[in-house]
């Protein structure tokens, strides 16, 4: 029967998915791999400690503003250069936040060599060797279930003509079916080869802060914990961007327009004014609720699933349970 291979596809899921380690970062876009291996994966974790500075600055990720390293690095090699002491010298690690940055440095200090001495941590297991390995069965699981689902696409059409590959691609529309099992290959390749996830919402924090940055030049927020920079979110949306171009045009779709005229003329109006004003706001909350998640679709939802984090299926649940009645609400009584 045409259910057998499905069924068989989700028995290899619950297979592969009992030999995979934890889940790693819910979300990537804007935690520090210090965040992510530190506090996530619960490597040598710091900020339940008894220590008054890691308790004074657990409010952000500012590992990198007091320690120093690098925050995007994958592995921990690269992470820990540049590494220094925050109490060492102040003036390199407090003076970008606080005025009495010696003065803070003499308190933590004394509180140091007033703590009751602590047993050393075990070392903790190596973070990129883990990730690497539940990486690679995640990956091989994602190549598996597409195959799985070409096939059962295939046996389901039966003896229906094999089109060429320019044809498909030429396409103004593809199955949702073979379109997700691409996605899932895609999620594979980033997370193995590049060690990212796929995750768009960091882009436009890292863009915003440009004229944050220039506008408020002494906010510690600017300054350490979103710091703009061009960083691969960025690259990631250009290449969608480039991507959707190239298949629109090999579809003959391409063309300039002003929103999707279909679903936003007949509800707000011929007005492009208001339509724009209402994308503008509406793109802000979706911003504004990617942060506080942790994560937008790309990167919590479908890059947070891949590795099983609890928080995007939390995400994904709010998502539709928010989404569905406002789709109701704005659309009501109009056809798709």
């Amino acid at each position: 029967m045409r259910t057998a291979l499905p069924a068989h596809a989700l028995c290899a899921s619950l297979a592969f998915l009992a030999l995979t380690g934890p889940a790693r970062a819910q979300c990537t876009s804007n935690a520090s791999s210090c965040v992510s291996c530190h506090e996530t994966q619960g490597l040598r974790p710091v900020l339940t400690s008894a220590q008054p500075w890691h308790v004074d600055h657990g409010f952000g990720d500012l590992c990198a503003s007091c320690h120093g390293g690098d925050p995007a690095a994958a592995a921990q090699a690269p992470a820990h250069v540049g590494l220094r002491s925050p109490l060492v010298d102040p003036s390199a690690s407090c003076a970008g936040c606080h005025a009495d940055a010696q003065a803070r440095a003499a308190r933590y200090s004394a509180s140091e060599r007033a703590a009751p001495a602590t047993p050393p941590a075990a070392a903790p297991p190596s973070p990129p060797t883990a990730g690497a390995t539940a990486d690679r069965v995640l990956a091989a699981l994602a190549l598996a279930l597409a195959a799985l689902l070409y096939l059962a696409i295939r046996r389901a059409r039966g003896s229906s003509p094999r089109r060429a590959l320019g044809a498909w691609l030429r396409e103004a529309t593809w199955t949702p079916y073979a379109a997700g099992a691409l996605l899932g290959v895609v999620v594979a390749i980033a997370e193995v080869l590049c060690g990212r996830p796929l995750a768009a919402s960091g882009a436009f924090d890292k863009l915003a802060a440009y004229p944050g940055a220039l506008l408020f030049p002494t906010s510690q927020y600017y300054g350490h914990v979103m710091t703009p920079g061009i960083t691969w979110q960025v690259w990631l949306v250009v290449g969608v961007a480039l991507g959707a171009f190239a298949s629109s045009k090999l579809a003959g779709q391409a063309r300039w327009r002003w929103l999707p005229d279909t679903q936003w003329e007949p509800r707000f109006g011929p007005s492009r004014r208001k339509r724009l004003a209402i994308a503008f706001v509406g793109a802000a909350l979706v911003q504004l609720g990617a942060g506080i998640a942790g994560g937008c679709t790309s990167g919590l939802a479908i890059s947070g699933g891949a590795v099983l984090a609890p928080g995007a299926f939390v995400f994904m649940a709010g998502m539709f349970a928010g989404g569905i009645p406002t789709a109701w609400i704005v659309y009501r009584g109009r056809s798709a």
